[in-house]
């Protein structure tokens, strides 16, 4: 919400950025993501209302700091808050944090949805469908895409659980294989034919 509501100022700068405008605009997609990932973790109304007691879809003030962790540092950590201010540094932070966190977001909703029990042809669409919000949120511009986010996911992720000497059980390494190759063949056709808001 961070790096979207910073991408959706469009000037690359923090003290323009506003989550509450964010939420604002685009409540329905949010209320729909939260859905899906419900969905496909089974997870109880309990569960559910950590994310708004967590307070990341209320008003706060976005920071550069908090934008060079959400990008895993791509930046050099500075004491001179102007220089992680700059618009180029900014841009940066927030093109990397988006394709981190995006890879992150794919990665814990197929876990939860093997986790919860949620079989492909059932999560499938609906990870695709969270996925497609995910990436509209924190890159409105077009740069990041669903596809490029699973491929990016396929590659940082999929290695260390399907490999045999993994300590993935075999469930596990069943549930991923298994959503890894409906992910690609699902977006492979979305891109073949007119792709959603998102993808």
């Amino acid at each position: 919400m961070e790096i979207g509501s910073v991408v959706a100022s469009g000037t690359w700068a923090v003290a323009d950025a506003s989550i509450g405008g964010l939420v604002g605009a685009r409540q329905a997609e949010i209320d729909r993501l939260l859905i899906a990932v419900r969905v496909l973790g089974g997870f109880s109304d309990a569960s559910m209302a950590i994310a708004d007691e967590l307070g990341y879809l209320r008003e706060y003030r976005v920071t550069a700091p908090s934008l060079l962790l959400w990008s895993g540092c791509i930046e050099e950590i500075s004491l001179r808050l102007a220089e992680l201010e700059r618009p180029s540094v900014v841009r940066r932070m927030c093109h990397m944090g988006a394709d981190l966190q995006l890879a992150h977001f794919l990665q814990a909703l197929v876990t939860a949805a093997i986790a919860g029990g949620t079989g492909v042809p059932q999560g499938v669409e609906r990870v695709v469908e969270a996925l497609g919000i995910a990436v509209a949120l924190a890159d409105d511009g077009g740069r990041s895409s669903a596809a490029a986010t699973f491929r990016s996911w396929r590659v940082a992720f999929l290695p260390g659980i399907l490999r045999p000497d993994s300590s993935a059980p075999d469930y596990g390494r069943a549930g991923f294989r298994a959503y890894a190759h409906a992910l690609e063949e699902l977006l492979e056709e979305a891109g073949r034919g007119a792709a959603p808001a998102g993808m």
